[in-house]
């Protein structure tokens, strides 16, 4: 037990001391987009947003004055309460989609909460306010409150992300050692397992960077493996319902199906109605407190906020959906077959905003076919891995600005998992391919934190839909 004890410390220690070198000296900074710690700051003083504008705003006359020169943040919600002349009070957002009638002097289109799209005489608005929310699930933010009761808006959420990530590879280690044993050499698979996610995967920049994209997928990432440690053979049903119910807070539809994994384990060893009632307790509580949070602020217990976004991509937003099939094209292009530029010149390498293809930047992926029949828990977990990856696929976004594809660090725990399960990290091949990735992601996050310019192409900016960034920005 205590040489358990001392391998799973070895291990973070390990994990966060490599964190830290990426991290450099960002490491005890806030960073620039520290959504959650605004969030936990206003659940501290009361309230449910900002208690103006978000930071970087850049307000009109600073810009006709020459103090700034347009808006330097990213991803906060902004809805407009319009006061018309009759007296009624109406709350949404400029309509910015192609079917929307341009503004005019006389009217104006907008996206009306409760209404949907509707067209307003100006001369019947007499008044109007901006209230700016932090658009996110609020999971990471419940879990950064207590240092951000302590340091207010100095948190340093970049090291807070890094330490949680590093918390991570010894999970997996943990709940492997267990399950297998450590006979055989699987102890040893289990560390290169631990390896291949923190070092080798998109996990390394994620961990390593603290903002607010980033924190929400390595706290959701950290519930998940927690999850599945206490959901295996369901030895700890309400540990397991309130880990997933965090996971969900974090990054609600990619780890939703996660509770896949449950099931099975509960349908085959009892059905006991006392667990299941001991894991439904914690997903009923905080699901009902997230459902009033996005109710409070946006009058649907469905609406994070992203509908409200202040962002170029409004238009498409709008008249597509935040998840639809036309955008399942270019996202399976950034996962399967968007590859680096070769250049004459130095840097000889670049890669596109849209990241790398995973298979190139996560090459012990490649081995994922090649596992043994799979013992049955294996299912569960390909499949929750699946039901994990289509949400991302559908969305608007392809997860820019980033090295590879960030959104397959929602579903790897769960393959990596089932790899080990299919005895692929036995493989000398993947020990090997495992060192390459580590020295590609290695690379990869090394010049995000400091060179961004050295790292992405640049002629053409967004390449290869370098177009949607020629839209103007709102």
């Amino acid at each position: 037990m205590w040489l358990g004890h001392r391998r799973a410390l070895a291990v973070f220690v390990l994990a966060a001391m490599g964190l830290a070198v990426i991290a450099g000296g960002a490491l005890l900074r806030p960073s620039r987009d520290n959504h959650f710690v605004w969030m936990a700051q206003g659940w501290l003083h009361g309230e449910l947003a900002l208690p103006g504008n978000p930071p970087g705003y850049c307000e009109a006359q600073d810009r006709r004055e020459g103090r700034c020169s347009g808006h330097r943040f990213d991803d906060w919600a902004v809805v407009t309460t319009l006061e018309l002349r009759d007296g009624e009070t109406l709350r949404g957002f400029p309509c910015r989609a192609p079917v929307c009638t341009p503004p005019t002097r006389a009217s104006e289109g907008w996206w009306i909460i409760g209404r949907g799209f509707v067209e307003l005489s100006r001369r019947d608005i007499v008044a109007r306010q901006t209230t700016w929310y932090v658009s996110f699930p609020p999971g990471p933010a419940a879990v950064l409150l207590p240092a951000v009761a302590l340091a207010g808006l100095d948190t340093p959420d970049v090291l807070l992300t890094l330490l949680l990530g590093a918390l991570i590879p010894v999970v997996l280690l943990r709940l492997l050692d267990r399950e297998r044993g450590t006979a055989d050499g699987r102890g040893r698979e289990h560390l290169w397992i631990a390896c291949a996610w923190c070092f080798g995967s998109p996990a390394l920049l994620l961990a390593s960077h603290g903002r607010v994209w980033f924190t929400g997928q390595i706290v959701g990432a950290l519930a998940l493996v927690l999850y599945l440690d206490a959901a295996w053979r369901v030895r700890r049903p309400a540990l397991a319902g309130l880990w997933l119910a965090l996971a969900i807070a974090c990054r609600p539809i990619n780890h939703l199906p996660a509770l896949l994994v449950f099931a099975w384990f509960w349908w085959h060893g009892g059905r006991s109605r006392a667990a299941l009632l001991r894991f439904a307790v914690p997903l009923l509580v905080v699901g009902l407190a997230v459902a009033w949070l996005n109710w409070a602020r946006f009058e649907d217990p469905f609406e994070f906020g992203h509908r409200f976004l202040e962002t170029r991509w409004q238009s498409r937003i709008q008249s597509v959906g935040l998840f639809d099939l036309e955008y399942l094209p270019r996202n399976l292009q950034c996962l399967f077959t968007l590859m680096p530029v070769v250049a004459g010149t130095a840097p000889m390498v670049r890669v596109s905003i849209h990241g790398m293809a995973l298979w190139a930047s996560t090459p012990w992926l490649l081995l994922a076919p090649l596992a043994r029949p799979p013992e049955r828990v294996a299912v569960p977990l390909w499949l929750a891995a699946l039901g994990s990856a289509v949400p991302s696929l559908l969305y608007q976004n392809s997860g820019q600005i980033q090295f590879s594809y960030r959104f397959a660090v929602d579903w790897l725990p769960l393959v990596l998992l089932a790899m080990a399960s299919g005895g692929v990290a036995s493989r000398r091949s993947f020990r090997v391919l495992t060192v390459l990735a580590v020295l590609v992601h290695g690379w990869g996050a090394w010049q995000f934190a400091r060179a961004p310019g050295r790292l992405f192409v640049t002629e053409p900016v967004g390449w290869p839909f370098e177009a949607e960034l020629q839209q103007p920005a709102p």
